[in-house]
């Protein structure tokens, strides 16, 4: 099946913004593996496959694996500094339960709080001073 260069143009666009690298259009493998960032529930709820289950041998198509991608299926594994929005959903609550402990344990009060930096502002924003 051959796509415009229009068609072409919209695909790697959206390949991009899932995480994929500009040439992956022009370069791509005919077969590759793909890893779940999203979790595979049935429709009561259970999990049927869990995250990070690899996938191996599925089609390198770009149209395919862009399909994949916005459903959970990315070429690369889960981890905890993945930016996909199915690890970025999950990371928060780490970071709720990081911020819950320093509230829990105040800093000392020994301590005396940071100045903040001045700002500078560019020639463009700067007010005439007369």
């Amino acid at each position: 099946m051959a796509i415009t260069t229009k068609e072409r143009t919209v695909l790697r666009e959206e390949l991009v913004g899932q995480g994929y690298s500009w040439k992956y259009i022009d370069e791509w493998q005919p077969k590759v593996t793909l890893y779940r960032h999203r979790a595979l529930t049935n429709p009561s709820g259970e999990t049927v496959s869990p995250v990070g289950t690899a996938l191996a041998n599925l089609p390198g198509n770009p149209d395919y694996v862009s399909r994949k991608a916005r459903l959970g299926l990315l070429p690369w594994k889960p981890s905890t500094n993945c930016d996909c929005r199915w690890c970025a959903k999950n990371r928060p609550e780490q970071e709720v339960t990081s911020v819950a402990e320093s509230v829990s344990n105040p800093p000392d009060s020994s301590q005396e709080p940071k100045a903040k930096p001045k700002l500078r502002l560019g020639p463009y924003f700067q007010q005439d001073s007369s």
